[in-house]
């Protein structure tokens, strides 16, 4: 850009014939010119680090957001995962207790029923004894139809 800008100078001051004062002034101008794009380049230059820079703290700051982001999404699947397990065993334990408390009452109940049928029959069979026996006495007959047992 700057042999550009020369070079059109340069044809610029071929094309016109120009005094030597006006050369000096132009080749001033241009000296200032160069010097004051100079700065403006270094000025422009300094913009793009300074800007670099920020992106890279931005950058740094992303990566250390996901960072947290992830740390936070493992810990949460802790969570469920030690929640899921605790639940599991206590449904567990529960069906566990209530199958073996149960068990015994189970056995229990079997073992009445079962007596409950001996004590039937034996009750019909003494029933039918003393129905028998109340043919042959009043008294027991009377005592029998009053709890509608004949």
């Amino acid at each position: 850009m700057k042999r550009l800008f020369l070079c059109l100078i340069l044809l610029f001051s071929i094309s016109f014939a120009l005094t030597p004062e006006e050369e000096k002034q132009l080749l001033k101008d241009v000296a200032e010119i160069k010097a004051t794009l100079k700065v403006f380049m270094e000025q422009t230059e300094k913009r793009f680090e300074q800007i670099d820079k920020r992106f890279e703290q931005v950058d740094k700051r992303f990566e250390e957001v996901n960072h947290k982001i992830e740390m936070i999404l493992v810990f949460m699947g802790i969570l469920a995962g030690t929640f899921a397990t605790i639940t599991a065993v206590t449904i567990g334990f529960a069906i566990w207790d209530r199958r073996t408390m149960i068990r015994p009452f189970e056995d229990k109940f079997k073992k009445v029923e079962e007596e409950l049928t001996e004590n039937k029959a034996k009750m019909k069979d003494f029933l039918e004894a003393l129905r028998k026996l109340a043919k042959r006495d009043e008294e027991l007959a009377k005592f029998l139809r009053e709890r509608n047992l004949l």
